[in-house]
């Protein structure tokens, strides 16, 4: 089994080596209106509460304009959050896609995480204009039904727009 393990840490060690310095920029189809967030594993991180992202984390748009998500494919999905997300509007649940856009036509605040690792914190705002004026969810938060890294990360991610970051 110690074998196994070696194999493995050698194996990261080298693809990771390998991967240095290389981008794959996937957003070269992206027009006007569009604005893209990727799905992010970084194996650098010292924790997994680090390792898994949407980048950025909290995205700013206009009604009209559209998301464009990245590389969900494998372990990461996009699921948006029912209590940050309208009763009128079918729910996003995407997986396995490269490219995927998602527009929006109302002003708001819109909630989404990953299905598999949205209990690490790996959670996406999207305010779209001026988010309604909303200045606090923390009902909507509350009534999640989420781990509380989960609910952290939403509270940190409304506190960073609030700010301005």
């Amino acid at each position: 089994m110690k074998l196994v393990y070696a194999v493995l840490a050698s194996l990261m060690v080298a693809l990771s080596a390998r991967a240095e310095g290389v981008v794959l920029d996937m957003s070269r189809d992206v027009g006007p209106g569009e604005q893209v967030v990727d799905q992010i594993t970084d194996p650098g991180a010292t924790a997994a509460t680090g390792m898994f992202s949407f980048r950025p984390s909290v995205l700013r748009i206009q009604p009209g304009d559209r998301m464009v998500v990245l590389n969900s494919t494998g372990a990461h999905t996009v699921h948006s959050v029912p209590q940050l997300w309208p009763a009128d509007r079918d729910p996003v649940k995407i997986s396995n896609a490269k490219r995927v856009e998602v527009a929006f036509d109302a002003p708001g605040i819109y909630g989404f995480r990953c299905a598999r690792h949205g209990l690490y914190g790996m959670t996406l705002l999207v305010v779209v204009g001026d988010g309604l004026g909303i200045t606090d969810i923390s009902d909507e938060i509350e009534a999640m039904h989420a781990g509380p890294r989960e609910k952290a990360a939403f509270r940190q991610l409304f506190q960073d727009y609030l700010n301005g970051q």
